[in-house]
């Protein structure tokens, strides 16, 4: 037996997150299936990160124990060959014996991205939340700067997660504008909220985005943020910003 660590890709869109739930299509459900086809036995793994419902992944993570008997560089093209489309298997590797995609994860990174106009680019629709009203970036990395750090962030946790520890620690935020190309050199400009973290919690990226935005609209001051993280409710904090915006963008070990 020998301890294999791949990465994935999918498109959340279609999907009710990361972990099995009865009747609905999941990312685990599709690739406990795929891995039983491919091993012929029910093959039972571990994730770097359980993905909400309609949320992306260009990193995800997973490591599981399986018989040596397809060769690595094979096994992307054995698993792809009979899972959907909307997921992909980029890459397998040999993990050392004790490796765990989950708990020995050093950093997460998020990204979120806004299309900040008044016409949406039908391209874009499924992978950036529309905002029409400008947005002032300067305010929103002011206010960023109050969630950098180890904090509690219960403020920023959706209710409904199996968290008990709130506290983590958030080593960046970065928030700018950037230029996505498309067909024929045409270039669309999106704001790019990204986030680097030892763990986040139940929907905290998208609370996180959701209040930064209302610093950018002008309908909170970037200083609010530190009273809100402070004062661990939730119900202070800003809107939960739509699933389709956020990538997991890479898991660091």
């Amino acid at each position: 037996m020998g301890n294999i660590k791949l990465t994935l890709q999918y498109d959340g869109i279609d999907f009710y997150g990361f972990e099995v739930q009865p009747g609905k299509r999941t990312i685990r459900g599709e690739l406990e299936k795929a891995l039983k086809k491919v091993y012929k036995r029910p093959i039972k793994f571990n994730a770097a990160s359980r993905t909400d419902s309609g949320v992306h992944a260009l990193g995800q993570v997973i490591s599981f124990k399986a018989p040596v008997s397809i060769p690595l560089p094979k096994l992307p093209i054995a698993l792809n060959s009979v899972l959907p489309e909307d997921i992909r298997v980029i890459r397998a590797e040999a993990a050392s014996k004790g490796f765990n995609a989950r708990f020995d994860a050093r950093s997460k990174i998020y990204e979120y991205l806004i299309f900040n106009g008044a016409i949406m680019p039908p391209h874009l629709r499924e992978a950036a939340w529309h905002v029409k009203p400008k947005l002032d970036l300067f305010a929103m990395r002011k206010a960023a700067k109050f969630i950098v750090g180890k904090h509690d962030f219960s403020s920023f946790c959706a209710a409904g997660g199996d968290d008990k520890n709130f506290v983590r620690t958030l080593f960046k935020v970065e928030i700018r504008k950037q230029d996505i190309a498309i067909w024929d050199g045409c270039k669309l400009s999106v704001v790019s909220c990204k986030f680097k973290g030892n763990g986040f919690l139940y929907k905290m990226v998208r609370n996180m985005v959701g209040t930064l935005v209302e610093v950018g609209l002008g309908r909170l001051r970037p200083a609010e943020v530190k009273r809100i993280m402070e004062a661990k409710n939730r119900r202070l904090a800003g809107r939960t910003a739509p699933a389709h915006g956020l990538c997991l963008v890479r898991v660091e070990y």
